[in-house]
């Protein structure tokens, strides 16, 4: 109870703090605003860019499949697109928590082992992370002067970055991955040592927890298309970029900005999203605005599109999520009626 109580002040406190910035954000903007921009909006492009969302997350749990099939699992397409779509609504909720949800389901429909999803998860992630820290370098480079502009017109947020980048913090970060790595070598031998004491239940649990989060990860090494997996990466990035650009296209004060805009858009909303705030509510519209005013759209207009921009992603995702909860039981009740109550029938 203890722990469930920190978890709900935790994510209240953030909650809190992303709609105090969302208020701040738009609290002069009159509600007249709203409905004159949501009837001018062109909602086919808000349908295509629902499209591209949904299309990635297909993408996602065929990648997060590959990964699954080297450790003798077949998941379902649905059990595992279902998933993904539980992970988007559970971080509208409780922020990081979507990753643990989706393995969760995941494990109860398809009877895989929680660790090795888990396992398969975190591979997934540095594929994520690799891909987006290239896409930066290239995003930087290309727009190199709109991040000198952003920065010198936001200096406390370039101080926020230098503070970040200190040698300090850099040498806390190096010396945390040792002593995750120090940890890792002490458990292994821990684990070696104590093979006279299997008998003990907790040891066995550990050690099962243990070795089936490393075959997790070691899936990577086993994958039958290893392009087959970049691709689907690249593709998943690309989905989430015109995602966004699109958006610009449904609004008339935005529909003259280019691809190139899009990324740096992206990229800085990314950054955004590093905030442990539901669905970067207030941070991603903040960062998203600053960026367009640098290229000539006034900050009103900003505001409106960062505000459409961002309903129409999490309200489908809100959206779908549910539905994925409601049909999840009902999908596999249907395909698997002898089931017993532990398999979620």
């Amino acid at each position: 109870m203890k722990k469930w109580a920190v978890n709900i002040t935790k994510y209240t406190i953030f909650l809190a703090i992303g709609i105090t910035l969302f208020y701040l954000v738009y609290k002069d903007y009159p509600i007249e605003e709203f409905k004159k921009a949501f009837k001018s909006i062109n909602y086919f492009w808000i349908f295509v860019s629902i499209t591209l969302g949904i299309l990635s997350q297909v993408s996602r749990a065929i990648r997060w499949n590959m990964l699954i099939r080297p450790l003798g699992y077949n998941p379902k397409l649905y059990n595992s697109f279902l998933s993904v779509l539980v992970l988007y609504f559970v971080n509208l909720i409780a922020p990081r928590a979507g990753e643990v949800a989706r393995c969760t389901v995941l494990s109860k429909y398809e009877k895989i082992p929680f660790a090795k999803l888990v396992g398969t998860v975190f591979v997934e992630r540095m594929a994520d992370l690799v891909t987006l820290m290239i896409l930066a370098v290239i995003i930087i480079l290309s727009q190199l002067s709109v991040f000198v502009r952003f920065f010198d017109v936001h200096p406390e947020m370039k101080e926020n970055l230098l503070k970040l980048l200190s040698g300090r913090n850099i040498f806390i970060g190096v010396a945390a991955i040792a002593l995750l790595v120090a940890a890792f070598i002490l458990t292994r031998k821990y684990f070696r040592s104590r093979k006279e004491e299997n008998s003990n239940s907790l040891v066995k649990r550990l050690k099962t927890l243990k070795h089936n989060f490393v075959d997790g990860i070691k899936s990577i090494l086993k994958l039958e298309n290893k392009w087959y997996f970049i691709g689907h990466t690249m593709f998943i990035f690309l989905m989430w970029l015109f995602m966004l650009y699109v958006i610009f296209l449904a609004y008339e004060p935005t529909k003259h900005l280019t691809i190139w805009t899009g990324m740096i858009t992206f990229l800085m909303g990314g950054l955004a999203m590093l905030a442990p705030v539901q669905g970067g509510i207030g941070a991603w519209h903040f960062m998203v605005f600053e960026t367009l005013f640098i290229y000539g759209i006034a900050k009103p207009e900003g505001k409106m599109f960062a505000f459409i921009a961002h309903a129409s992603t999490n309200l489908i995702y809100l959206g779908l999520g549910l539905l994925a909860l409601i049909l999840l039981p009902i999908i596999n009740r249907k395909y698997f009626p002898g089931k017993t109550k532990e398999t979620g029938a």
